[in-house]
This record gives C-alpha cells, structure tokens and sequence, in this order.
C-alpha cells in the first residue's frame, strides 16, 4: 500500500545554510560557491536517479544551469535571515515504475509551483531500499514579466469591506491631492507573493494525494489527512529516514523501526477488523434493501387485492342494483297493464243499459211521423 509523507522546510541564512551546498547535495552533482570561494561535490551519491529544473515562462534560459542559478540566489538574498529556498521532500509510490514516477512528480511541480512562478530544482532519490522519494528545492522571491528578480514586498492600495481604495484625508475629512493634481489614496505593504501563507501547505500536500491517486489503483489511495481527521482509528507512523533504516541494514537494532513494525501490525489488525465490520455493514445493507423490496413488492400484492375485491363487490352490487332495477320496471308494467284492462272494462260496462225495476232505462227514440199532404 502506498505511504503519504509530505515536509516542507525553509533552506535560510539564519541556520548558516548554503543553497549551492544544499543544491549539489540533491542533484549529487559537483557545484561551486562562488560567495564563500568554495567547492561541493557530491558527484558520488549513487541514490540520485533523476534531476530536472523547471523554469516558469518568464525565467531566464540561463537558469537551467544549477550552479548558475543557486548562486544567483545567493547574491540576491543579502540579508543574514534571507530564505533562500523552499524545500519539499515527498515519498514516492514505490508501486509506480520510474517512468510514470517522474511523470508523476513533474505534472506536481509544475502544477503547484512552476505554474504559480516558482523555479523548481527537483531530484528523485532511490536507495533501492522501499523508499524512493523527491527533493524539491523551490525560490522563495518572484520573477518580474522581463526576468528579474522582484522585491519580496510590494505597496498597494487599502481597500475597503466593498473592494474600493480608501482615500487619504486630511484635517478636515478631505481627500488629499498630491502632485499634478492627483487623488491620494491609503496603502499599505504586503509580501510580493502568497507563498508563504499558513493555508499554502494544505495546499501542496492535498495536491499531492489528489494527483498521486489519478496514477494509483484505488486500493492505494493516499490521503493526505491524519488518521483523526479521517475519522479512522489508525496508530500513526513516525517517519523514519536513511539513518534508522541504514541501521536496520547493517544489522544494528533501531528502536524507531521496530516501534513502526509493531504499528503496522496493529494498524493491519485493526484495518482486517474494519474491513469485516465494513462487510457486515454492506450485509446489513443489502438486507434491507431486499427487505424493503419485498415489503414494497407485498404491499403491491395486498393493495391489489383489496383493490380487486372492491371492483368484485361493486360489480357484484351494481348487477343486483340492475337486476331489482329491472324487476321493478316489470313490475310497474304489470300493474300499469292491469289498471289499463280495469279502466277499460270499466268504461265498457259504463256504457251498456241498465234495468232497475224490471224496466230498462234504455230509452226509446221519439218516432214522429208527419202526415203527408193530402191528394189535390
């Protein structure tokens, strides 16, 4: 699995510290101090496998050149606390080959540093031992558009809580007016570049995980977080270096590394138990998904079948409804029929002659006769 470890460190005048010494170290090469008159050569360090120096677009060519370079920071860098340079060491994936490592560590570089104005001086060590890794060794003063080194502070304008310049009054509230008729404004002074700023580290070392995962299978992630801020209960390593493990090598007990061994172990037992839980977890899971399927799938069944017997039961009533329906229609045409005879017969009983008394009360017709006249 691979390993996360990020440092960075100031290479300064304070601690009496040389960048061209510090620069032929890494690159193992044989570089001169021309401000102390003075040669190092480190041309036999075996472990320097690769070195590289990148130049921001406004850089000059020149400045490929290490020993050029490193003594030209050196002569602008005057004051007895000057930073020289920035350093970064970082732990490569030991599960990438050498080509995709130095692809690895120059799309970094020039992402993080070169891009933002850095020069980068950088090499890659490799001891063969499980421990490649890179030093990078960066500038700490800006390069103006045409080249030169720029000021390590500059002067601009105060500005207020909406962006806006503030103006430099006077006694009486007004703002001043200097030569040629210009408005005055308040300024102030601010490091040239943001590199020094505290939110820069997390930066760079969460680059640095985000950009080795994309070369990382996923079971080799890295994370630049500790384990607290991960929320896992992993016992942290303490980094070892060349010294403990040259110890291991020669046979010599190193407290150091038998103390990360115990660590890993127990990292490892706890990492097992965590996959089990992770298992049982997923488990769980899957269990209720398939439980909440299958009540999903049951309440499905049931509402369907409430819902079939109530269409069963209204069909059921609506036919009985039309049936009674029918039945009554029947039935009010049966005793309207009947009615209809009894009227009927009765208005033809109405009509026929009546005899009371023995006697008909048939009327019988008025036959009057009129003579004829009489013969002349």
């Amino acid at each position: 699995m691979a390993i996360y470890h990020l440092s960075i460190q100031i290479i300064s005048r304070t601690q009496n510290k040389s960048a061209v010494a510090a620069a032929a170290y890494r690159a193992g090469e044989k570089l001169k101090n021309i401000e102390q008159d003075k040669t190092y050569d480190f041309s036999k360090k075996h472990e320097v496998v690769f070195t590289e120096i990148l130049l921001p677009v406004n850089a000059p060519k020149e400045y490929s050149n290490r020993e050029t370079l490193w003594n030209e920071v050196q002569r602008k860098e005057k004051h007895s606390n000057a930073q020289l340079a920035r350093e970064i060491n970082i732990a490569l994936p030991k599960e990438l080959n050498r080509e995709q490592q130095i692809q690895l560590a120059r799309q970094y570089i020039n992402d993080q540093f070169v891009s933002a104005g850095m020069i980068a001086d950088w090499a890659l060590h490799d001891k063969e031992d499980g421990n490649p890794h890179l030093h990078i060794m960066l500038t700490t003063r800006s390069l103006k558009k045409n080249g030169e080194w720029a000021s390590k502070q500059k002067t601009v304008y105060k500005l207020d809580k909406n962006g806006k310049r503030i103006p430099k009054l006077d006694k009486d509230g007004k703002q001043k007016i200097g030569a040629r008729g210009r408005k005055l404004w308040e300024r102030t002074t601010t490091n040239y570049n943001d590199w020094n700023n505290k939110d820069k580290a997390e930066i760079w070392r969460k680059a640095w995980s985000d950009t080795c995962n994309k070369y990382l299978s996923s079971e080799n992630h890295i994370d630049h977080r500790s384990y607290e801020r991960q929320g896992l209960e992993k016992i942290p390593t303490i980094h070892e270096g060349y010294v403990a493990r040259k110890m291991v090598r020669q046979g010599t007990k190193s407290d150091l590394v038998e103390y990360n061994n115990k660590v890993r172990e127990s990292n490892k037992k706890i990492e097992e138990l965590r996959r089990k839980a992770n298992k049982l977890l997923e488990t769980i899971k899957a269990l209720q998904k398939h439980i909440k399927e299958m009540t999903k799938r049951l309440e499905e069944k049931f509402y369907e079948r409430i819902r079939n017997e109530y269409i069963a039961r209204e069909i059921e009533r609506t036919e009985l409804e039309i049936k009674q329906t029918e039945h009554e229609i029947k039935q009010r045409k049966r005793g309207t029929s009947q009615r209809i005879r009894a009227t009927e017969q009765d208005r033809l009983l109405s009509q026929k002659p009546q005899i009371r008394n023995g006697k008909s009360n048939f009327e019988e017709p008025d036959y009057h006769f009129e003579p004829k006249g009489r013969g002349r």
